[in-house]
């Protein structure tokens, strides 16, 4: 097992030598990885081009001015995180903000379903909408979680008011289970936001609704998992909470994150989720596609 992790740091080095050329970030990175390898937490998903995915992100700071306002560690610190949770940038999975001195990255919901699903913990997560007009029932299961049994809506009342959005997610055991959210639930959540405009949530506020349910139902799924996941799946699931923590507000982003770790992998659960604070190029969210509905 020593030589794989010695073969894999190895690899690593390589790869990020090779994408990124500013030798101070890549140290950073470096460190990042070297920590995690040492705990036996150094595993990316199967089929993971790390050395692209690292050159298309650092491309994407770069053309975005980020750079010069961030510290070289923050940088590292962030892309190690989208990498260790498998993120592709050019499937618009995450982003990249600059806070004070500090870079942050952001997961879109595109980003949430995927790190769940590289858990194995779940098999698919969708979510929809309820606009008023909508025909809908909701129930209970045998184990009192509130489900949907039934769900018509029209062309036409997609241009009517929200009135709430639910999530669900099959389990490998061939269970189902739901996160169902109000209108004034969503709303609720959109006031933690750390952009006061929230200009995403009134452009996209049907997609924005859907991210505020799916991330609620993926943070119950990682805060409830089995204490005896394995390595692999604890590291997932510490960096998604501690990237997720960064998009609270009130989040003091004056001094560089620390060194990344796999301690204290499971957060408290917040009440609710925070809707991302973009600048105006960085505004764009993806637009879910046929099968999201």
């Amino acid at each position: 097992m020593a030589d794989n992790k010695q073969e894999l740091k190895t690899v690593t080095k390589q790869e990020v030598a090779n994408a990124i050329g500013n030798s101070g970030i890549a140290d950073s990175i470096l460190r990042s990885f070297d920590v995690l390898a040492k705990q036996g937490q150094l595993i990316f998903p199967k089929g993971y081009n790390l050395g692209n995915q690292l050159k298309l992100m650092f491309t994407n700071i770069s053309q975005n001015g980020n750079l010069s306002k961030v510290s070289a560690i923050s940088v590292g610190e962030t892309l190690t995180e989208a990498v260790i949770q498998g993120l592709e940038i050019d499937k618009k999975q995450c982003y990249f903000i600059a806070r004070g001195n500090k870079l942050t990255m952001f997961r879109s919901y595109y980003g949430d379903i995927a790190v769940a699903k590289r858990t194995n913990l779940v098999k698919d997560i969708r979510a929809r909408v309820i606009y008023k007009g909508d025909e809908y029932d909701l129930d209970t299961n045998e184990d009192g979680e509130s489900i949907v049994v039934g769900h018509r809506t029209k062309l036409a009342n997609m241009d009517n008011d929200i009135e709430g959005a639910y999530a669900w997610a099959d389990l490998p055991n061939g269970k189902r289970i739901y996160c169902i959210m109000t209108w004034n639930e969503i709303q609720k959540n959109w006031a933690k936001s750390s952009d006061p405009s929230r200009n995403v949530q009134k452009d996209f506020p049907q997609e924005m609704a859907k991210r505020s349910v799916i991330r609620r139902l993926v943070k119950m799924l990682f805060n409830t998992c089995p204490t005896d996941t394995s390595e692999y799946v604890q590291a997932l699931i510490g960096s998604y909470n501690r990237t997720t923590e960064d998009e609270y507000e009130n989040k003091d982003y004056s001094e560089p994150s620390k060194k990344t770790t796999v301690a204290n992998t499971i957060i408290d659960d917040e009440t609710g989720e925070v809707i991302d604070a973009t600048t105006p190029e960085q505004q764009e969210e993806p637009v879910a596609d046929e099968e999201q509905e």
